[in-house]
């Protein structure tokens, strides 16, 4: 059954991340736009994520996880291995009503981490609902390859427009209009 897609906002949000290697480096990596407090805990971690902490955009904690430090999340990305781990913190997660994900593991996932293709306010996000993270990403990467450039400035230009253009159809219209014109459609 495919996943609804649904769009969260996580400005200033308790995003909680599990692991401290390569693959919980790029969710990190991934999440950092959407403005979140992000705390990695884990016994190891990479450099990127070091960096991160001292720069004072993350908060690490070098330690083994333990389910209390989950309890103030409002979301949970687990990114290690260990599936023992992975389906203690998703029972954990789904008693408390914590959204979690569990990296490799969609059985251990309250939500999917899409594929993403940020371009400023513009997000994208594709999902083959953890069935081919490997699709996901190719799908992604030919969006990426394929927007015009300039298309933060064209969302800029059209959110001015529905400021300042009062509702209606000529609005829609005109709307509809300036995008397949700067699409190309």
């Amino acid at each position: 059954m495919p996943y609804f897609p649904m769009f969260v906002n996580l400005e200033g949000k308790r995003v909680v991340v599990v692991g401290g290697g390569k693959v919980a480096s790029r969710k990190v990596e991934k999440l950092l736009p959407f403005e979140p407090r992000i705390r990695v805990i884990a016994p190891k971690i990479t450099h990127y994520i070091h960096n991160l902490a001292k720069e004072g955009k993350i908060e690490l904690l070098e330690k083994r996880v333990r389910l209390k430090d989950l309890r103030d999340a409002s979301m949970v990305v687990v990114a290690v291995d260990d599936l023992r781990l992975q389906k203690k913190i998703y029972g954990f997660c789904v008693k408390m009503g914590i959204p979690c994900n569990a990296v490799d593991s969609p059985d251990f996932c309250t939500f999917l981490f899409p594929a993403l293709v940020v371009r400023g306010e513009l997000v994208i996000g594709v999902s083959t609902s953890g069935k081919a993270p490997a699709l996901s990403a190719g799908i992604r990467e030919f969006i990426e390859n394929r927007l015009p450039e300039g298309v933060e400035e064209l969302l800029s230009e059209l959110e001015n427009l529905r400021r300042t253009v009062p509702e209606g159809k000529e609005r829609q219209e005109k709307l509809i209009k300036l995008v397949r014109h700067k699409l190309g459609l």
